[in-house]
């Protein structure tokens, strides 16, 4: 007699929840061969399961095709893979979510991870990561880092540890390179891997209709790319650069190498080009700021030829000591010398 085997749902089952207005990041957000453990409780569940539906190995594995062994490696260790946990869920006819907080760990890179799922995206933490890795931090899908060590590297650190307490990082030269888990993380919470000159992405909209999460945000960018007001400068300035396509080769063949040209002198219809395309992180702080009611002036300082692309450097720019002020008690810098220049000029 041929045994019909059960079929399994694809990536858009009902197994799999629809997304909420709170994003998580959650145990099945991890890649399918990342070994997860579970709880007592929800190891037991499964058994009381499979017992009541298949009753025998043999007859679970005719029927589904996987592993008779499966139950036996979860009772004696308590761990599997996440693809599956996810087929033993479809199986049972449970919800991905159902097993958030039966997961306590995951397992790899040498490393057993404290996790708590699902991890809130829409805690303080996570916007200050976000605003971090946009600016001097890189999302790797190996191992992100963040080109900071001192006071905000420090931050960082303590940041990434109430997302993930046991996470493992090292230091390397200026950088603070992490576990894995972060990236993944980070990339669920709206930054993308890769260069992010060449991807030009968005400030994640969760923190932007969040005024406290705003705030958090820009403390933290500007933290990183910006420079605080002295009595010489008298201005707040914040970098971001972004990558210009659609310039001319003839142009572009003439671009002395890695030497900025000013935007005052470039031919008009390269100005033209390149106004169309302002760094959107930079386009959101400027939104941003006016919703505190900052007010900030925002233009393009030059243009660099570099070997992967062509980067227009972009700024924005806090005038005025009213204004400044401003700033510095809706948003201010975190960091303590950026503090100490800006209560030497206030004052």
């Amino acid at each position: 007699m041929t045994t019909a085997l059960i079929t399994f749902k694809n990536k858009n089952s009902l197994y799999k929840p629809t997304m909420k207005k709170d994003l998580s990041y959650n145990w099945y957000d991890n890649p399918d061969e990342v070994m997860i453990k579970l709880d007592k409780k929800g190891i037991k569940i499964l058994y009381n399961k499979f017992l009541l539906k298949f009753k025998t190995k043999i007859n679970f594995h005719n029927k589904t095709g996987l592993d008779k062994d499966i139950f036996y490696q979860l009772n004696k260790k308590g761990v599997t893979r996440v693809k599956t946990l996810k087929k033993l869920l479809q199986i049972f006819n449970m919800n991905y979510n159902d097993y958030n907080k039966r997961i306590i760990s995951t397992l790899g890179n040498k490393k057993e991870l404290k996790l708590k799922f699902p991890i809130k995206l829409s805690r303080k933490e996570i916007a200050v990561l976000v605003a971090a890795f946009m600016s001097d931090g890189n999302n790797q899908k190996e191992h992100p880092f963040y080109s900071n060590i001192g006071f905000l590297g420090n931050k960082i650190i303590k940041a990434t540890r109430q997302i993930v307490p046991n996470i493992s990082y090292e230091f390397r030269n200026v950088k603070v390179r992490f576990h894995p888990i972060l990236g993944r993380i980070l990339n669920k919470a709206g930054v993308p891997y890769g260069n992010k000159t060449i991807l030009n992405p968005n400030i994640p909209n969760y923190i932007k209709i969040n005024k406290n999460l705003s705030k958090l945000y820009l403390t933290q960018a500007f933290d990183d790319e910006g420079h605080a007001a002295t009595k010489i400068s008298r201005k707040i300035v914040l970098g971001r650069s972004v990558a210009v396509k659609d310039l001319p080769n003839l142009f572009i063949r003439n671009m002395p190498w890695k030497e900025k040209i000013y935007f005052n002198n470039l031919p008009d219809y390269i100005k033209k080009i390149v106004i169309k395309n302002p760094p959107r992180l930079l386009v959101d702080e400027y939104k941003l700021l006016k919703k505190f009611k900052i007010n900030s002036s925002m233009r393009c300082r030059s243009l660099t030829k570099y070997e992967e692309t062509n980067s227009a450097d972009w700024v924005i720019e806090i005038f005025g000591k009213e204004n400044i002020r401003s700033f510095n008690n809706f948003i201010g810098f975190s960091q303590p010398e950026k503090i100490e220049r800006m209560n030497q000029y206030l004052t």
